[in-house]
């Protein structure tokens, strides 16, 4: 196995592992333990990402741009309630979207890699 296809196979388990081993159950963690307290605190109530697992990453990742920047907080109207989540609720939403990036951007590479000839 040369070096760059070495590197192709590295990088395609590196997602896996991000992906399979450590978003997909922190997703499922966060839908059930913690989406449903800030649906509660940010929309009063309306439970709409907590219906399935789907929804639910779109309101985790969602959620979790309010907590990381001020200015999307503001867009939606949520600059003061986001205060009232607790600080550790609002790390698992923010790690879990950092993962998400990481995992985006190293498809991204794989993609362009494959598409380049590099690989």
């Amino acid at each position: 196995m040369s070096l760059p296809d070495f590197f192709i196979v590295a990088l395609g388990l590196t997602i896996f592992i991000l992906f399979f081993i450590i978003l997909t159950p922190m997703q499922f963690f966060i839908k059930n333990r913690k989406l449903k307290n800030v649906e509660n605190i940010l929309d009063d109530g309306k439970a709409f990402y907590s219906l399935n697992i789907l929804t639910a990453g779109m309101g985790i990742l969602h959620y979790a741009t309010v907590f990381f920047w001020g200015r999307h907080a503001k867009r939606y109207d949520l600059f003061d309630k986001r205060q009232l989540v607790p600080k550790s609720v609002q790390r698992w939403f923010i790690v879990y979207f950092c993962l998400f990036m990481v995992t985006f951007a190293l498809c991204f590479i794989a993609v362009l890699i494959v598409h380049l000839g590099l690989g």
